[in-house]
């Protein structure tokens, strides 16, 4: 007799908690049917000033995948100063053909689905290519002048990723704008 009372008080509650929940339900429901159409203007409305994150993704590692070869040639030497086993004159050479190379391609840059971005965001990626092409010009003069001091052109690499930083926050990105990781 017990177990049946207690089978009985666990359906009663299970019902009252069932029946509460649906009620919620049923006054949000009609909530949303009063302001659906206020509703739904917001949300389009919101899509169109919102960047694409595919977009947003496809065009940081775009510029990454461009520069990459020229970035490890210019780090291929860099490296080269501080080691006596391998000959630094030797990549000299490739390093300043691989900054022109860089120079050009970044010229050129075309960013992918720009039309998925919002003008502000594609305004901010143009400007944060021409850092990276500063980068490249600042890694060509250091290397040409011989004088081996690249933070001019580490500087100009870090303001990209201070540009895009906070485009890939407003989108929900967890992933990080850093193009010298990216370039790695």
């Amino acid at each position: 007799m017990k177990k049946l009372f207690m089978l009985l008080i666990f359906v009663l509650v299970l019902s009252v908690a069932t029946a509460c929940g649906s009620n919620g339900e049923d006054s949000s429901t009609e909530d949303t049917n009063a302001s659906g159409e206020t509703k739904a203007a917001e949300d389009s409305e919101s899509t169109e000033n919102a960047d694409d994150t595919g977009a947003l993704l496809k065009n940081h590692v775009g510029i990454a995948n461009t520069i990459r070869a020229e970035y490890t040639a210019v780090n291929d030497y860099i490296s080269a100063l501080d080691s006596e086993d391998i000959d630094a004159e030797t990549l000299k050479e490739d390093a300043i053909t691989a900054a022109d190379e860089a120079i050009s391609k970044l010229d050129s840059y075309e960013l992918v689905e720009a039309d998925q971005l919002t003008d502000q965001t594609v305004d901010t990626f143009k400007s944060a290519v021409k850092d990276v092409k500063a980068a490249f010009e600042a890694y060509k003069s250091a290397i040409e002048s011989g004088n081996n001091d690249f933070k001019e052109a580490e500087d100009k690499i870090a303001v990209y990723t201070e540009k895009l930083a906070p485009v890939f926050e407003a989108a929900g990105l967890s992933s990080s704008a850093d193009l010298a990781t990216e370039l790695q």
